[in-house]
């Protein structure tokens, strides 16, 4: 069963963007409950709080699970692969440190973009060598070294899917399932971070389908936005829009989803803010509604 969400905000009135953290910073767990119950929300970013608080900690994981909404995932977005070595340790360090709290807190998993050999940001500095087995290889070496270091109990690590490296496509996230060989190596199912060229654009329905049957039974938690063709143009620019700008059937990966075995977390993101989600969430429930489905 899908359970619907996005971030909630307290006295914040901008949105996470791409590479920071959705979780909105609280330390009254009962707030943070009564602010997703008043979306509506049945998941949620994990919230950013102190993280050497175990009291906090357990307070936290009991609230959310008293009212049944899932605490999807706790974010680390910087560059494991960062070619300078005492950056690299520092991000690695971190991401050891995300997933144990991710475990700790009762989170479905700890994600985290494989990144780029390049000193800096990951997420928007790019080359070829990104591409290679040599990179292949380097994800699976992280992947085992996260998990067998932290052994999570119930949480999982996941790659966030990303067009700019080697968790690219559906075939490389079911190559990395088999060959990492680890139960707590999970995926994270990010549709429009697949889409990245016209053909895949006008077909994701084909890519909704690939990843449920070749992936499903893996996937931990998934990103919810649309996509828009930029247009007139000739070269193919693709662009994040909010939830009904764009092309994405939102019924049919709901429906993907919601027949799935385990229960998924599904997230609003990058949206500018809390009206925004309001109409972008209004939007997806109407849509997902028409296929049967309420969330």
């Amino acid at each position: 069963m899908v359970k619907f969400g996005g971030p909630i905000f307290l006295n914040e009135f901008k949105g996470a963007g791409a590479g920071e953290d959705h979780g909105v910073k609280s330390s009254d767990p009962e707030l943070l409950v009564k602010k997703h119950k008043e979306k509506g929300y049945t998941s949620a970013y994990v919230p950013g709080i102190d993280r050497k608080d175990k009291d906090l900690i357990r307070a936290t994981r009991k609230a959310f699970e008293r009212e049944n909404i899932i605490l999807a995932e706790v974010g680390y977005w910087e560059n494991i692969m960062d070619s300078e070595e005492a950056e690299r340790k520092r991000h690695r360090d971190n991401m050891l440190e995300a997933l144990y709290f991710a475990d700790e807190i009762g989170a479905r998993c700890a994600v985290n973009i494989w990144g780029s050999y390049c000193h800096g940001n990951g997420n928007s500095k790019h080359c070829a060598k990104n591409y290679t087995e040599d990179a292949f290889a380097d994800a699976v070496d992280m992947a085992r070294y996260f998990i067998d270091t932290i052994k999570p109990k119930t949480a999982c690590f996941a790659y966030e899917i990303f067009p700019f490296n080697i968790v690219d496509s559906v075939e490389n996230m079911v190559r990395l399932v088999k060959a990492v060989d680890r139960d707590k190596f999970g995926i994270h199912f990010d549709l429009v971070n697949l889409i990245a060229d016209p053909r895949k654009y006008f077909y994701h329905a084909d890519i909704i389908d690939e990843m449920v049957r070749e992936l499903g039974s893996k996937i931990v938690a998934a990103h919810i936005k649309d996509i828009k063709l930029k247009e007139p143009a000739i070269s193919v620019i693709l662009e994040e829009v909010p939830a009904g700008q764009g092309i994405i059937n939102f019924g049919a990966l709901f429906s993907a989803l919601n027949n799935l075995p385990n229960d998924v977390p599904a997230l609003m993101e990058h949206l500018s803010g809390e009206q925004e989600y309001d109409a972008a969430a209004s939007y997806i429930r109407a849509e997902v509604k028409k296929a049967g489905i309420n969330i």
